[in-house]
């Protein structure tokens, strides 16, 4: 193992690809978290919408200093211990002795870590400086746009992720983290020509079929949304909300579902087994609103934004518009987390009330960016 230094070309480098985040958002207020497996990729889960690649290294990493700090730092953000991993990737740059492409790294993990822990605006420059530093570095392009899509600079974000695909063409977190960019951005047909793309190239992979399925339901184009939840559900079958966009996409159009079967897999006591009891009549919207903690703003805002969505949801397959808009008012109005997504609720209400402009697309964290 050769010397610190950062003039040296002998010390060990750290691969780019250490740690990567699968941010699809397909979460909170409609979903929950997604998972997916791509070849070449661990399938794990960082806070329902991140995803991480496991760790490799091109050589034997030092047994002690900045090195190992960057090991065990990644380590750390891999086992969800990310406040951890900020202070082991901060010591890691302060020590000023790590080679310019493991510093690169160094930062584009510590950005990544910081935007789980609910920090973009802080994220965004440690991004920056990796990209400074290694303009090649695909991870670092993924991780700021992950930042910025948590912000809300959703043009940034999707400049981030196509700029990643430009560095690696067909590189599939990029491109799920594009299309639902791209579909909380009102950009419904580029979000489902990557959508297509994705699909194309990895036809098992749930995560792209729940994510085509949002974008055919928010077009209006329920058969197709109703088939793509289906594989979504098959595919995917630890995501326990994939049969019940199913049921409300064949519903939509006329048809029916065997909800049934998939409410049998699920606790009826824990979430989302509520929201199952609703639609198969054994409980009352107002049970899985107070069940959710729809009114309480310390209530777990992805559970708050389901019950909000889905029981809207319900409301308009009763025939009861106006109550199902004030429930999806309501769902704009929480601003708690990025598991929060105000997308499927935006483009229902556009559907509801026809003669309005559109919500225009809010932020999740309104926190400035650091200078």
């Amino acid at each position: 193992m050769g010397s610190l230094s950062t003039s040296t070309p002998s010390q060990s480098k750290i691969t780019s690809s250490i740690l990567l985040p699968w941010a699809s958002g397909i979460s909170g207020a409609t979903l929950g978290g997604c998972r997916a497996e791509v070849k070449g990729m661990r399938r794990r889960t960082i806070r329902l919408i991140a995803f991480i690649t496991a760790a490799l290294l091109w050589s034997d990493l030092a047994t002690a200093g900045p090195l190992e700090d960057i090991e065990s730092g990644i380590k750390a953000s891999r086992q969800g211990r990310h406040v951890e991993a900020i202070r082991l990737l901060g010591r890691a740059i302060a020590s000023k002795r790590l080679a310019r492409a493991n510093l690169a790294v160094a930062h584009a993990n510590r950005c990544l870590a910081l935007t789980l822990t609910g920090r973009p605006g802080r994220a965004v420059p440690d991004c920056t400086q990796a990209i400074l530093l290694q303009p090649r570095l695909v991870e670092a392009h993924i991780n700021r746009g992950m930042a910025w899509r948590r912000l809300g600079r959703y043009e940034r974000a999707i400049s981030d992720y196509g700029k990643a695909l430009e560095l690696r063409p067909g590189f599939t977190p990029a491109q799920v983290n594009r299309a639902y960019v791209f579909y909380r951005n009102d950009q419904l047909a580029a979000a489902a020509a990557d959508y297509d793309a994705i699909v194309k190239g990895h036809p098992s992979l749930g995560q792209a079929h729940g994510g085509r399925g949002l974008v055919a339901f928010a077009a209006g184009r329920f058969a197709a949304a109703a088939e793509d939840f289906s594989q979504a559900a098959k595919f995917s079958p630890a995501e326990p909300l994939w049969p019940l966009w199913q049921h409300l996409a064949a519903r939509r159009q006329g048809g029916t579902s065997d909800l049934r079967a998939a409410a049998r897999r699920l606790a009826p006591d824990r979430w989302p087994g509520p929201l199952y009891a609703l639609y198969l009549g054994n409980v009352s919207a107002p049970t899985v609103l107070a069940r959710a903690g729809a009114d309480d703003v310390t209530a777990r805002p992805e559970r708050r934004c389901q019950a909000l969505f889905f029981v809207a949801q319900y409301l308009l397959l009763g025939d009861h518009p106006k109550a199902a808009t004030a429930l999806l008012e309501r769902l704009l109005e929480i601003r708690a987390s990025d598991v929060c997504d105000h997308a499927a609720a935006r483009y229902e209400l556009a559907r509801l009330r026809p003669s309005e402009p559109k919500p225009a697309p809010r932020p999740t964290f309104e926190t400035p960016v650091d200078r």
